[in-house]
């Protein structure tokens, strides 16, 4: 499964879809204590992380010994287009991949089949 969480209904909505015909099981969240809930009760392959809402739980999912599920991968999804300074901090702080929303969505599932081999 993947936990896709973001502010935003329509991303939440279009990022699922494109999952979902990829073959991934997905989970909606729009906030990070929600995505958190959905991980303690399924297994979790991967979460899409909205930026906008990561910055607010930034701690349970990249700061070192507080980060709550070190083996799952997260991917950074932006609105803010490709930039820079934001992937590499993204980056740096222990996202796994980093994918603007303003680009194909085929960029966040090519991303999410890398980082999980394919799992569904």
């Amino acid at each position: 499964m993947v936990v896709v969480v973001d502010d935003e209904p329509m991303v939440l909505e279009l990022s699922c879809d494109f999952l979902n015909e990829a073959g991934f099981a997905t989970s909606e969240a729009g906030s990070t204590a929600e995505a958190l809930d959905e991980m303690a009760k399924n297994p979790v392959h991967a979460v899409i992380l909205g930026y906008q809402v990561a910055r607010q739980g930034w701690a349970c999912f990249f700061a070192g010994d507080k980060k709550l599920y070190p083996k799952v991968p997260v991917v950074i999804l932006t609105g803010s287009g490709y930039d820079e300074g934001l992937m590499l901090q993204a980056l740096r702080n222990g996202a796994s991949a980093y994918v603007s929303k303003d680009t194909d969505l085929e960029n966040m599932v090519a991303a999410v089949k890398r980082l999980t081999k394919g799992a569904a």
